[in-house]
């Protein structure tokens, strides 16, 4: 689920009038009265606190929440996944041929734990509005390229200054909440010494497949168990074996009591993406050519990355995380484009904009004129710049997803950005705070899957080939007279068969060098880097400008709902941290009623009825305890154990891993999706057949004791209870 968070420009269908257990809150704005009222609970002051630093945000983007006094996370398989994949590459490179993966993992002692490459988690430890502060410097009369210009320097000087303040252990950032309508400076601690600890097979977190994805009934384990460290001197650096386990001032209890129909429920996580409060104009643009455009791009990557990853064992590993998250993306868009085309969301979101505009001809009169010239440009803005652009915007795409010609371009811009004499002249990306991060990244330690390099590179050839003769990209031109060919495959070859860049020895060396370095090279990725940086640049350029616009006219349009309909509406998920309420229930679906939860003896019953095959196949240790411990057994203590259920919390993309809380604040489940009847709920909430999907904790820790012998693990996060 976490892969909602498109790249994409998509727009919502807002219901400014909040509905039964709908919004995302942030947790100063959380209606506990209204909570109190509905489900007789009373949020305290101290709970907010608790929920505030219990919950983690996850750089593969989900969450995860603090669950031991020593430091564990719990959070979903399918989020943990990146670190299952490193974990997995560094036992082979020590000689071990395990697939994690695939056969799952149990550290049986602390010392056990495998670190995780390249992972990070983060607790939101304060926010304060710097609105006013980030556009201190918007004059009238700006243009919009301008008014970008100056809220980036801006927004660079206020993170400056808090790192400056905080220190090395700490991130600092402005968010823009409704596109900008107010903006906030949010402080969060980072942890990058990450280890797995648990983490059940692949066909128990996503038993079912693609074909079960945000569906329900559901059977899946969607669990995994991290482990946060830190220096004895309490430094947040990377991996050391000399590192003691966090221990957290809050964390939040698991309880095996379980859940019912009617339970109040809290969801604490990090919704990426909403877009409840958008103009009409973005939903005509998705539904009808933004969305299909990208499903075919989708199934054109995924098609490529299936194909290498069945040629060898080694490229699975390599590329499995890269194929859930894309086949993942895929199946939710094409859900997403199928909810919004059978909700005629372009009409309802015109109908919003009629009424707004006579509640403006009633009551403000002086805004009318305003107000129609936004709808206006807004419209213009998608056919003149977003549409204008689409066909190179996606040949550049296809040429960046080359990792040999990614690595390039950024080796090189990041030796012409370190040249320059302080961060107020350079990119935001390549500010020093970033250093560390953007040097990591080039010298990931981790093979390329060479075939895959050269086709995804001849479509981007291919594309930009196709393109008119005023949209040329002059990098290609440029290589085209060089190679003394047009062909795609044929260019794809001239970059990559005798470029070194792919080696990891060979970035290291070149992640510090000089500008000059890279102007004298002879390697051919360097030399296409070299002259593809410009058109790069210029896209990126481009690109700010447009969203400074599209925040601009969206930020607006939030600011007139205020106006409307009052100042108590929820900002749009950013991948922020959010608490969601709501409670247990089923729902109907086609006029048959579908029950909250699934027992596990009807797993057995869907794995059976598949032949046990494909997706539908359970992992063997999974039968081989089935068969240890007999039918009679398993039928007095075990087929009526719950294994997922549904409840009503307004959920999204980022949310995947968050605990799912009782009444008490105790943790009863793992957020793991949500069903297609949910599919729109980035456009408009609904409770009628909407739901949150999680995995029962009380199942997931069962699975782990008695089928993975993670007693210890399942005793800790018990303890004191």
């Amino acid at each position: 689920m976490r892969s909602r968070m498109l790249c994409v420009i998509v727009v919502a269908l807002a219901v400014v009038t909040l509905s039964a257990d709908e919004g995302m809150w942030r947790i100063g704005q959380l209606p506990v009265d209204t909570i109190a009222n509905r489900y007789g609970v009373k949020l305290t002051p101290r709970d907010l606190e608790r929920l505030q630093n219990a919950a983690v945000r996850i750089s593969s983007g989900g969450t995860g929440t603090f669950a031991s006094p020593n430091g564990l996370i719990l959070t979903n398989h399918h989020v943990a996944l990146d670190c299952i994949r490193t974990s997995t590459l560094a036992e082979q490179e020590k000689g071990g041929g395990e697939n994690l993966i695939e056969r799952g993992f149990t550290a049986r002692m602390m010392s056990e734990e495998l670190p995780c490459r390249r992972f990070r988690v983060q607790i939101e430890r304060s926010s304060r509005d710097v609105t006013t502060e980030l556009n201190l410097d918007v004059k009238s009369g700006m243009s919009m390229a301008q008014i970008q210009q100056v809220r980036q320097a801006r927004r660079g000087e206020i993170e400056r200054a808090c790192t400056q303040e905080k220190g090395a252990s700490f991130t600092c950032s402005v968010v823009d909440f409704n596109s900008g309508a107010f903006s906030q400076l949010i402080v969060y601690e980072d942890f990058n010494d990450i280890r797995l600890v648990y983490a059940p097979e692949k066909q128990l977190g996503y038993f079912g497949g693609d074909e079960m994805n945000f569906r329900f009934p559901r059977y899946v384990s969607d669990i995994s168990i991290l482990r946060a460290y830190v220096g004895r001197d309490g430094s947040h650096g990377e991996f050391n074996a000399a590192n003691v386990p966090y221990r957290p001032a809050h964390y939040l209890r698991v309880t095996l009591g379980g859940v019912k129909e009617g339970d109040v429920t809290f969801v604490a996580g990090n919704p990426g993406n909403t877009n409840r409060y958008r103009i009409s104009e973005s939903a005509v643009y998705n539904t009808s050519r933004g969305m299909p455009r990208l499903i075919q791009e989708f199934q054109t990557e995924l098609a490529l990355m299936r194909t290498y990853a069945s040629e060898k064992p080694e490229n699975q590993v390599l590329l499995q995380e890269r194929i859930f998250g894309l086949a993942n993306t895929l199946k939710y868009t094409q859900d997403v484009l199928a909810a919004l085309e059978s909700s005629d969301v372009v009409k309802q979101q015109r109908e919003r904009e009629r009424q707004f505009m006579e509640f403006l001809r009633t009551r403000r009169p002086d805004l009318v004129k305003e107000y129609e010239t936004l709808f206006a440009d807004h419209k213009k803005l998608y056919a003149t710049t977003v549409e204008a652009n689409a066909d190179l915007d996606a040949a550049l795409d296809w040429l960046e997803k080359a990792s040999v010609v990614s690595y390039a371009t950024t080796l090189y811009e990041f030796a012409q950005e370190r040249a320059k004499p302080s961060d107020r002249d350079r990119d935001p990306q390549f500010q020093e705070r970033f250093w560390n991060d953007v040097r990591q990244a080039l010298t990931v330690d981790e093979p390329l899957v060479s075939g895959l390099e050269e086709d995804v590179l001849a479509i981007g050839f291919e594309r930009a080939l196709k393109l008119p003769a005023d949209r040329q990209v002059p990098a290609v031109q440029s290589l085209v007279r060089r190679a003394g060919t047009s062909d795609p495959r044929a260019l794809a070859r001239a970059v990559t068969g005798a470029s070194t860049v792919a080696k990891t020895d060979v970035r290291k060396m070149l992640v510090d060098a000089a500008a000059a370095t890279f102007t004298a090279s002879t390697d051919p990725a360097i030399v296409f880097a070299r002259d593809l940086l410009p058109t790069i640049q210029e896209r990126r350029a481009r690109t700010r400008v447009l969203n400074e616009t599209l925040f601009q006219h969206r930020a607006k349009f939030a600011q007139g709902l205020v106006l409307w309909k009052g100042n108590t509406l929820y900002p749009d998920a950013n991948f922020t941290l959010r608490v969601t309420y709501g409670k247990v229930a089923g729902y109907n679906s086609g006029g048959k009623a579908v029950p909250f939860t699934t027992k596990f003896a009807d797993m057995f019953a869907l794995a059976q009825a598949r032949g046990n095959r494909g997706d539908f196949a359970l992992p063997a240790a999974l039968v081989n305890w089935r068969t240890r411990i007999g039918d009679t057994a398993f039928n007095q203590r075990y087929a009526n154990l719950p294994v997922d259920f549904v409840s009503t919390n307004d959920i999204t993309g980022g949310n995947s891993g968050s605990a799912t809380l009782n009444s008490r604040l105790e943790i009863v489940g793992l957020i793991f999706d949500g069903n297609e009847q949910a599919m729109a709920s980035d456009w408009a909430y609904s409770e009628g057949a909407g739901r949150a999907l999680s995995t029962n904790i009380r199942f997931a820790l069962t699975i782990a004791r008695e089928v993975h012998g993670a007693g210890w693990i399942v005793d800790e996060l018990l303890a004191g209870k």
